[in-house]
């Protein structure tokens, strides 16, 4: 279905409503005019950034933009997203279906007031998260370099510690000044760095050394300095 055949029927939709509707109006495809109430709606084939540019765009003529696209788009993952990223843009969209019976317009929802919406869990993790860092920070954008999380630098406190220790507990090493999740990390193992000597004692593992000095040196170096402090201390 071409552009042009989506604008009749749309142009009818809002002609029954009682509004005036004129295509390619200072380059807008579609404008719908009633008294004071002004509404644009960019017509394409098939959902692409483009279309959001020229929505986004349109919002400098007019609060009440809309998209129109033809309504054969599925219902996959990819357009379930599109809409998402419609309704957050406060952009509209009409769906034009075809069938023997001719053209229905679907009015699938309308443009709407942008409020910035946020997951109170999932800031409180990200807080928790940024909280919990210590000062070494990650170089932003950067995908190649191992993030350093609090987890990760949890692991590497306790790899420090065993490098020192030999073999420990992980009541021994949360008494050394461990994190109080060492036993989950231990038992996790997510970077392979651990073993299980017997119940309840582990050691580092043999090919972790140079794996763990060659990604974090500089976090490595810190761990090893505060594991020599709190050991003679104690």
């Amino acid at each position: 279905m071409p552009e042009s055949d989506l604008y009749g029927p749309i142009k009818d939709w809002f002609e029954v409503k009682g509004f005036d509707v004129r295509g390619e109006v200072n380059h807008c495809d579609l404008v719908a005019k009633r008294n004071d109430d002004v509404i644009i709606v960019e017509l394409k084939v098939k959902p692409s950034l483009k279309i959001l540019y020229q929505a986004l765009d349109r919002f400098a003529l007019t609060e009440r933009v809309y998209i129109g696209l033809p309504g054969n788009q599925g219902r996959g993952k990819n357009f379930r997203a599109f809409k998402k990223v419609l309704r957050r843009l406060g952009v509209g969209l009409f769906l034009v279906h075809t069938s023997t019976l001719g053209h229905r317009v679907e009015h699938a929802f309308g443009p709407m007031p942008v409020k910035a919406r946020s997951s109170k869990r999932r800031t409180a993790a990200l807080i928790r998260e940024f909280d919990g860092r210590g000062d070494i920070d990650n170089i932003g954008g950067s995908a190649a370099a191992p993030v350093v999380t609090v987890y990760r630098e949890d692991a590497l406190l306790i790899f420090a510690f065993l490098e020192i220790l030999g073999t420990a507990s992980p009541k021994a090493l949360r008494a050394s000044g461990c994190s109080e999740r060492t036993g989950e990390i231990l038992r996790a193992n997510h970077y392979h760095w651990f073993e299980k000597v017997e119940r309840g004692i582990y050691r580092l593992n043999n090919n972790a050394s140079n794996e763990v000095a060659h990604a974090y040196p500089e976090l490595l170096t810190r761990c090893r300095a505060l594991c020599k402090t709190l050991l003679a201390a104690k």
